[in-house]
C-alpha cells in the first residue's frame, strides 16, 4: 500500500466548451474551472492536457502541423479550448477532498466524471528540468537552462552561452528559426559588425535580445505585444547578467532606434507589415537586418520587400523546412 503521504488522487473529468452550472448559470469551460476552484475544498491544481500540432492538423484545428511557436502557445493556438471536450484532470491531496469535487460537478450540465485514480507523489519540479539540458547551436554555441551554474559569454574560440527558461514565451533554443538567427548574430559579430544598439521585434523569451547583448550589444529594446512573457523575459535577462541593457516594450514608438541591428523571427505576414517601420530605424549603411520564422515559399514576397527598402539581397539560411534571411547594409 502507497504511504498516505505520498498519494495524490486525480479525478479524471470529460468537460464541455459550455456548461451549465447548478444555480442555471451557463458558462465557458474557463468560467466552470474558477467556480469549482471556488467550491473544492482542497483542489490542487487542474490539467485540461495538451493538443499537439499534429493532434491539430487531425481534427481540422489548423491546416498544417508546421507552426513556428514550440514553447508557449498564443491565445489563437490554445487548441484545447478549441475542442467540444477535454479530458480533464483534477488533482488532490487527499481522497475525501477529491470525492466532494465529484459530489459538488454531478449537478453540472456538460461535466462528466470518468474516473478516481490514487497517483504517487513525484518531484515535478526535478521532472521536468531532467527533461530540458543545454542545446547545442551551430555557429553560434550553447543554450543552457537558467538553473545550471556557470555565466553567459563569449570564449575565447567564439563559441556564445546563454541561459534561458524553457517554456516561458516562444524561444528556448530547439527551433530551426531561432538557430538560424542566433547563428546570423554571432556571424555579424565575427565580421566585425556595429553591435551598439539593437533590436530584437517579437521577443517572446528574449532569446534573440540576450545573444545580442552576450555578444556586445550596448543597448537592445526587446519588442513583445504578449506583457504575459515581459517578466520572464526580464529573469532571463538577470540570469544572463545583462538586465541593465534591456528595455521591454509592448510596440515600436517614434523614440525607438536607430538600431544597428534589427532581429525579427515572426511570420511572414507580419514581416511584411511592418518591413517599413523596421527598415526605417536601421542605422544607414552600417547595419543588419535578421528575418526568420519563413517557410521556403515565404522566402521571395519577404526578399523582396525588404530589399526593396534596404538597396541588398539578403543572404538565405536554410534548416529542415524553414529559411532565415539576413541583410547586410554595410
Amino acid at each position: 500500500m502507497i504511504h498516505p503521504a505520498a498519494v495524490a488522487w486525480v479525478v479524471e473529468a470529460s468537460v464541455a466548451d459550455r456548461l451549465t452550472l447548478p444555480e442555471g448559470e451557463a458558462v465557458d469551460r474557463d468560467d466552470f474551472h474558477a467556480w469549482l476552484w471556488e467550491r473544492a475544498p482542497g483542489l490542487l491544481g487542474i490539467d485540461e492536457g495538451t493538443v499537439t500540432a499534429a493532434d491539430a492538423a487531425a481534427r481540422g484545428l489548423v491546416p498544417t502541423s508546421l507552426v513556428i511557436d514550440a514553447a508557449a502557445a498564443p491565445a489563437e493556438r490554445d487548441w484545447v479550448a478549441q475542442l467540444a471536450f477535454s479530458d480533464a484532470e483534477w488533482w488532490f491531496a487527499d481522497e475525501a477532498a477529491a470525492r466532494v469535487a465529484i459530489t459538488i460537478v454531478a449537478a453540472v450540465r456538460g461535466c462528466r466524471v470518468r474516473g478516481l485514480r490514487a497517483e504517487e507523489a513525484a518531484d515535478h519540479v526535478a521532472a521536468s528540468r531532467a527533461s530540458f539540458g543545454p542545446i547545442a547551436v551551430p555557429g553560434f554555441g550553447v543554450v543552457r537552462p537558467p538553473w545550471e551554474d556557470g555565466a553567459a559569454g563569449v570564449a575565447a574560440d567564439g563559441t556564445v552561452t546563454i541561459f534561458i527558461e524553457p517554456g516561458l514565451g516562444f524561444g528556448t533554443g530547439l527551433h530551426e528559426t531561432t538557430q538560424m538567427c542566433l547563428a546570423s548574430l554571432a556571424e555579424w559579430r565575427r565580421r566585425g559588425g556595429r553591435f551598439g544598439r539593437v533590436l530584437d521585434y517579437g521577443s517572446g523569451s528574449g532569446i534573440l535580445a540576450i545573444a545580442a547583448m552576450v555578444l556586445g550589444a550596448g543597448q537592445v529594446d526587446a519588442i513583445e505585444i504578449d506583457a504575459r512573457v515581459h517578466e520572464a523575459l526580464r529573469a532571463n535577462a538577470e540570469r544572463n547578467g545583462i538586465g541593465e541593457r534591456l528595455r521591454v516594450a509592448h510596440e515600436l514608438t517614434a523614440e525607438c532606434g536607430p538600431y544597428d541591428v534589427v532581429v525579427a523571427n515572426i511570420i511572414a505576414p507580419v514581416l511584411i507589415e511592418h518591413a517599413v517601420p523596421l527598415c526605417k530605424r536601421l542605422t544607414p549603411r552600417s547595419g543588419a537586418v535578421v528575418l526568420s520564422g519563413l517557410l521556403a515559399t515565404d522566402v521571395p514576397g519577404v526578399a523582396d520587400r525588404y530589399a526593396g527598402l534596404l538597396g541588398s539581397r539578403p543572404l538565405v539560411r536554410e534548416r529542415g523546412e524553414w529559411r532565415c534571411l539576413s541583410f547586410n547594409t554595410d
